[in-house]
Protein backbone atom coordinates (compact mmCIF):
# COMPACT_ATOMS: atom_id res chain seq x y z
CA UNK A 1 0.00 0.00 0.00
CA UNK A 2 2.68 2.56 0.46
CA UNK A 3 4.81 1.53 -2.37
CA UNK A 4 1.13 2.48 -4.27
CA UNK A 5 0.77 5.95 -2.33
CA UNK A 6 3.74 6.60 -3.50
CA UNK A 7 3.53 6.05 -6.87
CA UNK A 8 0.48 7.79 -7.38
CA UNK A 9 2.34 10.86 -5.18
CA UNK A 10 5.51 10.94 -7.97
CA UNK A 11 2.23 10.60 -10.68
CA UNK A 12 1.24 13.76 -9.47
CA UNK A 13 4.25 15.56 -8.85
CA UNK A 14 5.54 14.47 -12.81
CA UNK A 15 2.20 15.74 -13.88
CA UNK A 16 2.59 18.80 -11.95
CA UNK A 17 5.92 19.93 -13.27
CA UNK A 18 4.70 18.74 -16.62
CA UNK A 19 2.16 21.05 -16.59
CA UNK A 20 4.63 24.57 -16.35
CA UNK A 21 6.80 23.21 -19.53
CA UNK A 22 3.64 22.00 -20.99
CA UNK A 23 1.20 25.02 -21.97
CA UNK A 24 -1.86 24.19 -22.28
CA UNK A 25 -4.84 25.98 -24.18
CA UNK A 26 -7.80 27.04 -22.45
CA UNK A 27 -11.16 29.05 -23.25
CA UNK A 28 -12.84 31.22 -20.74
CA UNK A 29 -15.68 33.11 -20.78
CA UNK A 30 -16.75 35.37 -17.68
CA UNK A 31 -18.76 38.03 -17.44
CA UNK A 32 -19.23 40.95 -14.67
CA UNK A 33 -22.15 42.89 -13.61
CA UNK A 34 -22.41 46.31 -11.89
CA UNK A 35 -25.36 48.42 -11.16
CA UNK A 36 -24.93 51.64 -9.36
CA UNK A 37 -27.09 54.77 -9.09
CA UNK A 38 -25.39 58.41 -9.79
CA UNK A 39 -27.29 61.27 -7.87
CA UNK A 40 -27.81 63.62 -10.89
CA UNK A 41 -31.44 64.42 -12.41
CA UNK A 42 -31.08 61.78 -16.27
CA UNK A 43 -31.64 65.03 -18.27
CA UNK A 44 -28.57 66.21 -17.08
CA UNK A 45 -26.62 62.98 -17.36
CA UNK A 46 -27.97 62.61 -20.77
CA UNK A 47 -26.59 66.12 -21.76
CA UNK A 48 -23.45 65.39 -20.38
CA UNK A 49 -22.87 62.00 -22.59
CA UNK A 50 -24.13 63.52 -25.11
CA UNK A 51 -21.76 66.63 -25.75
CA UNK A 52 -18.75 65.04 -24.12
CA UNK A 53 -18.95 62.05 -26.98
CA UNK A 54 -18.78 59.85 -23.78
CA UNK A 55 -20.58 56.99 -26.06
CA UNK A 56 -16.55 56.69 -27.89
CA UNK A 57 -15.24 56.78 -24.31
CA UNK A 58 -17.27 54.25 -22.49
CA UNK A 59 -15.18 51.24 -24.04
CA UNK A 60 -12.30 52.40 -22.73
CA UNK A 61 -13.52 54.07 -19.50
CA UNK A 62 -12.09 50.49 -17.65
CA UNK A 63 -8.25 51.32 -18.53
CA UNK A 64 -8.00 47.82 -20.63
CA UNK A 65 -7.81 49.37 -23.43
CA UNK A 66 -6.87 52.52 -25.80
CA UNK A 67 -8.99 54.46 -28.22
CA UNK A 68 -8.14 54.41 -31.93
CA UNK A 69 -10.86 55.74 -33.83
CA UNK A 70 -14.81 55.97 -34.07
CA UNK A 71 -17.00 55.65 -37.62
CA UNK A 72 -20.93 55.89 -37.44
CA UNK A 73 -22.79 54.66 -40.52
CA UNK A 74 -24.13 57.31 -42.77
CA UNK A 75 -21.03 59.95 -42.21
CA UNK A 76 -19.55 60.73 -39.16
CA UNK A 77 -21.26 62.90 -36.67
CA UNK A 78 -19.07 65.60 -34.10
CA UNK A 79 -20.64 65.11 -31.02
CA UNK A 80 -17.54 66.60 -29.18
CA UNK A 81 -18.03 70.10 -29.98
CA UNK A 82 -19.06 72.07 -27.32
CA UNK A 83 -21.77 74.02 -29.32
CA UNK A 84 -23.45 71.55 -32.05
CA UNK A 85 -25.89 74.50 -32.89
CA UNK A 86 -25.55 73.67 -36.67
CA UNK A 87 -24.74 70.24 -36.22
CA UNK A 88 -27.29 67.02 -36.98
CA UNK A 89 -27.91 65.84 -33.89
CA UNK A 90 -29.65 69.44 -32.77
CA UNK A 91 -31.84 69.25 -35.76
CA UNK A 92 -33.23 66.11 -34.92
CA UNK A 93 -33.68 66.54 -31.47
CA UNK A 94 -34.20 69.87 -30.55
CA UNK A 95 -36.88 70.68 -28.86
CA UNK A 96 -38.53 67.06 -29.00
CA UNK A 97 -39.94 65.23 -26.49
CA UNK A 98 -40.33 61.97 -27.98
CA UNK A 99 -37.43 61.29 -29.84
CA UNK A 100 -35.06 58.19 -30.94
CA UNK A 101 -31.74 58.30 -32.36
CA UNK A 102 -30.16 55.22 -32.93
CA UNK A 103 -26.59 54.63 -34.03
CA UNK A 104 -24.50 52.09 -35.55
CA UNK A 105 -20.75 52.48 -36.02
CA UNK A 106 -17.19 50.97 -35.89
CA UNK A 107 -15.08 51.23 -32.87
CA UNK A 108 -11.30 50.58 -33.12
CA UNK A 109 -9.34 50.05 -29.85
CA UNK A 110 -5.61 49.01 -29.17
CA UNK A 111 -6.19 46.13 -26.09
CA UNK A 112 -3.87 46.35 -23.08
CA UNK A 113 -4.74 43.21 -21.22
CA UNK A 114 -2.76 40.92 -19.69
CA UNK A 115 -3.90 37.78 -21.18
CA UNK A 116 -4.80 39.40 -24.55
CA UNK A 117 -1.70 41.93 -24.97
CA UNK A 118 -1.43 45.40 -27.02
CA UNK A 119 -3.69 44.54 -30.12
CA UNK A 120 -5.57 46.73 -32.53
CA UNK A 121 -9.53 45.05 -32.81
CA UNK A 122 -12.51 46.01 -34.29
CA UNK A 123 -16.11 46.84 -32.32
CA UNK A 124 -19.84 47.01 -33.77
CA UNK A 125 -21.39 49.90 -31.24
CA UNK A 126 -25.16 50.71 -31.66
CA UNK A 127 -25.95 53.50 -29.04
CA UNK A 128 -29.74 53.92 -29.04
CA UNK A 129 -30.90 57.50 -27.01
CA UNK A 130 -34.28 58.33 -26.24
CA UNK A 131 -35.32 61.29 -23.39
CA UNK A 132 -35.19 58.88 -20.55
CA UNK A 133 -32.18 55.96 -21.64
CA UNK A 134 -28.80 55.85 -23.45
CA UNK A 135 -28.01 52.31 -24.36
CA UNK A 136 -25.03 51.34 -25.68
CA UNK A 137 -24.02 47.63 -26.83
CA UNK A 138 -20.60 46.81 -28.18
CA UNK A 139 -19.23 43.45 -29.68
CA UNK A 140 -16.22 42.25 -30.95
CA UNK A 141 -16.71 41.79 -34.60
CA UNK A 142 -14.11 39.69 -35.38
CA UNK A 143 -12.42 37.09 -33.50
CA UNK A 144 -8.68 37.30 -32.54
CA UNK A 145 -6.15 34.97 -31.53
CA UNK A 146 -7.02 35.42 -27.92
CA UNK A 147 -9.92 37.31 -27.97
CA UNK A 148 -12.66 35.04 -29.03
CA UNK A 149 -15.54 37.57 -28.20
CA UNK A 150 -16.07 40.88 -26.21
CA UNK A 151 -19.43 42.43 -25.22
CA UNK A 152 -20.24 45.21 -22.90
CA UNK A 153 -23.50 46.74 -22.49
CA UNK A 154 -24.07 50.15 -20.93
CA UNK A 155 -27.27 51.11 -19.73
CA UNK A 156 -27.72 55.06 -18.23
CA UNK A 157 -31.66 55.36 -17.58
CA UNK A 158 -33.68 57.60 -15.75
CA UNK A 159 -34.50 56.86 -11.54
CA UNK A 160 -36.81 59.64 -10.52
CA UNK A 161 -34.51 62.45 -9.57
CA UNK A 162 -31.21 60.20 -10.27
CA UNK A 163 -29.71 58.46 -13.01
CA UNK A 164 -29.37 54.58 -12.63
CA UNK A 165 -26.53 52.59 -14.47
CA UNK A 166 -26.08 48.97 -15.48
CA UNK A 167 -23.01 47.65 -16.75
CA UNK A 168 -21.94 44.08 -18.15
CA UNK A 169 -18.89 42.90 -19.84
CA UNK A 170 -18.29 39.56 -21.43
CA UNK A 171 -15.00 38.03 -22.40
CA UNK A 172 -14.05 34.79 -23.76
CA UNK A 173 -10.60 34.48 -24.13
CA UNK A 174 -7.87 31.78 -25.00
CA UNK A 175 -5.14 31.45 -22.21
CA UNK A 176 -2.14 29.14 -22.41
CA UNK A 177 -3.25 27.65 -18.83
CA UNK A 178 -2.20 23.92 -18.24
CA UNK A 179 -4.86 21.31 -17.10
CA UNK A 180 -4.56 22.24 -13.55
CA UNK A 181 -4.65 26.08 -13.77
CA UNK A 182 -8.23 25.85 -15.47
CA UNK A 183 -9.90 27.32 -12.07
CA UNK A 184 -7.05 30.07 -11.58
CA UNK A 185 -7.09 30.87 -15.01
CA UNK A 186 -10.97 31.73 -14.87
CA UNK A 187 -10.74 33.50 -11.39
CA UNK A 188 -8.12 35.85 -13.05
CA UNK A 189 -10.26 37.04 -16.43
CA UNK A 190 -13.77 37.08 -14.01
CA UNK A 191 -11.41 39.21 -12.08
CA UNK A 192 -10.14 41.56 -14.99
CA UNK A 193 -13.62 41.86 -15.93
CA UNK A 194 -14.78 42.78 -12.32
CA UNK A 195 -12.12 45.41 -12.09
CA UNK A 196 -12.40 47.08 -15.48
CA UNK A 197 -16.46 47.46 -14.89
CA UNK A 198 -15.38 48.94 -11.41
CA UNK A 199 -12.93 51.61 -13.49
CA UNK A 200 -15.66 52.24 -15.56
CA UNK A 201 -18.12 53.13 -12.63
CA UNK A 202 -15.12 55.50 -11.35
CA UNK A 203 -14.42 57.40 -14.76
CA UNK A 204 -18.14 57.93 -15.24
CA UNK A 205 -18.91 59.18 -12.36
CA UNK A 206 -15.85 61.47 -12.57
CA UNK A 207 -16.87 62.42 -16.04
CA UNK A 208 -20.56 63.59 -14.71
CA UNK A 209 -18.72 65.33 -11.54
CA UNK A 210 -16.16 67.40 -14.24
CA UNK A 211 -19.42 68.69 -16.08
CA UNK A 212 -22.26 68.58 -13.95
CA UNK A 213 -22.03 72.50 -13.43
CA UNK A 214 -21.19 72.88 -17.22
CA UNK A 215 -24.18 71.93 -18.95
CA UNK A 216 -25.37 75.24 -20.79
CA UNK A 217 -28.57 75.31 -22.81
CA UNK A 218 -27.87 72.43 -24.96
CA UNK A 219 -31.33 71.59 -26.59
CA UNK A 220 -31.76 68.09 -25.46
CA UNK A 221 -35.03 67.84 -23.70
Amino acid sequence: MKKILLIVFALLVIAVVAGFFIRGEYVTQQTAERTFTIAEDFTKVRKIMVRTNAAKEIVTMGGDSEFISQHWEGGDLDLGEEKVGEGKILKMLAGESDYKLDLTGELQVRTTDEYIGKNEVKLQQVVKITPDEIDSQVRLKKPGEKLLDYQMGTTLARDDKQTKVTLKLTQKIKTEAPWWAHSIADRRVQGSAAKTIENQEAAMRELIDLNSEDVGVFPLN
